[in-house]
């Protein structure tokens, strides 16, 4: 495997980079031919779905998951547990 260390802030190649980290979609093209794509190595920084990034609390996450709100969801899909065939 070829490594190589981009230190050099002044070069093409780190712009590429920053530009695929940034999220956009790097092509790399030989005689109008695509060749190599970058794409970086770790998720982004930011999330957009999560526990943490949902303005509920504790309880309220644990109050949705409780026997009543099941039994309503149950009601809701017309299942009973007695009945599943």
């Amino acid at each position: 495997m070829l490594e190589v260390h981009v230190d050099d802030r002044d070069t093409q190649i780190f712009q590429l980079m920053q530009a695929a980290l940034a999220g956009e979609h790097v092509l790399l093209f030989s005689s109008g031919k695509p060749l190599v794509r970058l794409t970086p190595l770790a998720e982004p920084n930011h999330r957009t779905t999560g526990y943490h990034c949902l303005d509920i609390s504790a309880d309220e996450l644990d109050a949705a998951f409780s026997p009543e709100v099941e039994a309503e969801v149950a009601a809701l899909f017309n299942f009973h547990p007695g009945n599943a065939s």
